[in-house]
């Protein structure tokens, strides 16, 4: 175990206690658990796997702890809090992260772009139907185990044909892969997260190049 493996059970209690409360004035009530349970390892591992990623990736990347607050201005729920922890480490010369989600349902962590640029999606669906390596690289660790994420698009946009071989990466605004994390890996995430991350590092490289 390492120093965050309190963080995935301790975040899941909080939230499943704040499911079941979700209001302002029970919040208010429990700041001091979310700080201590939740934001406070939260930012320690951000911190940490930055510090790794720098060192043994040679990427850069800027850390950010997702909100717990809703953005519920254009929402049928009103509930005021998310219950769910979610983190990324992003690229700042690239639209690429590294990202990390736990809550009640899942555990996992995932590599990739959640939402292409708006000018490179040309390049992106270029790339793809000239055989890029980010479609091998990408297969290689669905392969694996990972999941790929669905493309956003129902049909194959003009000018390629429904039926091109790439058709469903022309549909893509955007790609992750993930990997669910077992109860044993969620205990060593500063040991995990690098490791996992290592292994999609081809396919990292490959999307960069891809939408440059």
């Amino acid at each position: 175990m390492d120093g965050f493996h309190d963080l995935v059970s301790g975040s899941r209690g909080f939230f499943a206690q704040l499911a079941a409360n979700n209001d302002r004035a029970w919040f208010a009530d429990h700041r001091a658990d979310y700080e201590a349970r939740v934001k406070r390892p939260a930012a320690l591992l951000l911190d940490d796997i930055a510090a790794t990623l720098s060192r043994d990736l040679n990427v850069a990347t800027k850390p950010k702890l997702y909100r717990v607050h809703r953005d519920v201005r254009f929402s049928k729920d009103k509930t005021p809090y998310n219950t769910h922890l979610h983190m990324q480490w992003s690229m700042p010369d690239a639209p690429v992260c590294y990202l990390f989600g736990a809550s009640a349902e899942y555990c996992k962590l995932g590599v990739g772009a959640m939402v292409f640029p708006k000018d490179a999606i040309a390049t992106w669906r270029a790339r793809v139907d000239g055989g890029a390596d980010v479609v091998e690289a990408a297969a290689a660790l669905q392969a694996a185990g990972w999941e790929m994420s669905e493309p956003e698009l129902k049909r194959v946009p003009a000018p390629y044909a429904p039926d091109h071989p790439q058709a469903e990466h022309l549909k893509r605004k955007g790609l992750i892969l993930w990997h669910d994390l077992s109860e044993a890996e969620a205990q060593s995430l500063t040991t995990v997260l690098p490791a996992r991350f290592t292994e999609a590092d081809g396919y990292r490289r490959a999307l960069v190049s891809a939408l440059a």
